[in-house]
């Protein structure tokens, strides 16, 4: 750690802190390091931006990055004027100021504007959502309340530093935080979370990998991905994450500046990036923002995306002036019935009617990001539909499905089987399926990607995005007429 001899950890002086409010962490384990050790001074405080290009952007003063951790000191001169109320995750009462130095470390890396050292948006309004015991543990019912929380306050972007095995949580912990997750891309806010640094093999960690987050791995100075982050299909982008120092409060640091390593770091430089890139480029849907965003890297290995590096190191850059994705994908999530129904469905209508017979629709699904997309048409007793799903790359896998009228509001990421009528049971290039409607009402076509991860095969890399043209048609069956009996 360089200066770590001559320094006191963050850790050691924070035990004697006041403990967060927050309590209640047991389940799943999300949990972060310790923050950075006290320095006496940045070596290099414009380091981060400088690599990643953001030094030079224009300042924008952007929706509040929330930063769901320990808590954010709002005296730190780095941030000055700029750090909202902060919230208790799970009570929502307010709280202020940051016992343990991590979560005032994060915001300062995304934000700071000096003295000292400078963070990605330095005119960045920073919102703290406490979701950390004094222990540095968190549950997946205060992650999901935090996320919410941020998103009733105005943020723009999460950000959520930690993390923790995917394999550890429960069924209902994945749900809770993925369902809160979907909600809050629903509403334009985008959610950016640390890769994890557990193993440096091909770990699933919780929340990075879930569908629709931005994932940050944290880069070294030569820059390659830094040794203990974690790889596979859920990482975007490598970030600055090795020996980078932000501000620490001054009831923990005398000198006011912690030196960390970890994607933990990485994560509030790329939530900044993205909160800068929507206040300097309105007008786009959630959807082109997430993947603008998640694309808008210098690679570092193979040519385009891989699991070791994601789509390379980020740039800033490339963020703001390259040209913006189609707008084929809808802004809200349509990974279950829930998300095209309801309060969705005006912005997801029926694709056959009354009077539309058959539709063709191009689509994409992403293994890691994007796993299903969910279709509604509507059906009139006796009616067949026929759908087929072609993919265009021929060595993809797609699963293809329908669903009834009754269907649960998230059937098809729980991998439920009660309520298809009838699915492929497997992986196809070019899967077909048939129903006819025994009663009236809307019924829902799934597409689905293969798992992100082959479980025969996990360091074999997973396409970043499988695109597919879907077509449909019903047509009335007429039930056939018995004979007319001969008369004798």
């Amino acid at each position: 750690m360089g200066r770590a001899a001559i320094a006191l950890t963050v850790a050691a002086v924070a035990t004697a802190a006041a403990s967060p409010t927050l309590a209640g962490a047991a389940g799943w384990p999300l949990a972060i390091p310790s923050a950075g050790y006290c320095v006496p001074a940045p070596a290099d405080g414009a380091y981060v931006p400088r690599v990643v290009g953001a030094l030079d952007a224009p300042a924008a003063v952007t929706r509040p990055i929330a930063i769901l951790d320990t808590g954010v000191d709002p005296d730190v001169p780095q941030l000055a004027g700029r750090v909202l109320q902060g919230y208790d995750a799970l009570t929502g009462a307010p709280v202020s100021g940051d016992p343990d130095g991590h979560g005032t470390e994060a915001a300062g890396l995304a934000a700071s504007a000096g003295p000292g050292v400078h963070g990605i948006a330095p005119a960045g309004q920073i919102l703290p959502i406490r979701i950390y015991d004094a222990n540095r543990a968190s549950s997946a019912d205060a992650l999901s309340k935090g996320i919410a929380l941020a998103v009733a306050k105005g943020a723009g972007v999460i950000v959520i530093a930690g993390s923790g095995p995917l394999a550890d949580a429960s069924d209902d912990d994945v749900a809770l935080v993925t369902h809160a997750i979907d909600a809050a891309f629903t509403k334009g806010v985008l959610t950016v979370a640390g890769m994890g640094d557990d193993t440096a093999t091909v770990a699933a960690t919780m929340p990075a990998a879930l569908p629709h987050v931005l994932v940050a791995g944290a880069a070294t100075a030569t820059p390659s991905r830094s040794a203990a982050v974690n790889t596979g299909p859920w990482l975007d982008l490598l970030v600055p994450a090795e020996g980078v120092e932000g501000p620490l409060p001054a009831a923990l640091c005398v000198h006011g500046f912690g030196f960390s390593t970890g994607s933990s770091f990485g994560a509030p430089s790329l939530g900044a990036a993205a909160a800068l890139v929507m206040a300097q480029r309105p007008g786009l849907t959630t959807q082109q923002y997430f993947e603008l965003l998640r694309r808008a890297g210098t690679d570092l290995g193979p040519v385009g995306r891989d699991d070791d590096s994601g789509f390379g190191l980020l740039d800033v850059g490339v963020a703001l002036a390259g040209a913006p994705p189609g707008k084929e994908s809808q802004a809200e999530v349509d990974d279950d019935p829930f998300w095209v129904r309801g309060p969705y469905a005006k912005a997801h209508p029926p694709l056959l009617t009354k009077t539309k017979l058959r539709f063709k629709v191009k689509g994409s699904v992403s293994p890691a990001k994007d796993p299903a997309d969910v279709y509604r048409v509507t059906l009139s007793a006796r009616e067949r539909l026929v759908a087929t799903v072609a993919a265009a790359d021929p060595t993809a896998l797609l699963e293809l499905a329908i669903l009834g009228p009754g269907a649960g509001d998230f059937d098809v990421s729980d991998g439920l089987d009660e309520s298809r009528l009838v699915a492929t049971g497997g992986l196809s290039n070019d899967p077909q399926v048939e129903v006819t409607a025994k009663v009236g009402g809307t019924y829902y076509i799934a597409v689905q990607a293969a798992d992100a991860v082959d479980p025969d095969d996990p360091t074999a890399a997973a396409p970043s995005v499988e695109p597919y043209q879907l077509s449909a048609y019903k047509q009335h069956r007429t039930p056939k007429r018995k004979p007319a009996k001969k008369r004798r």
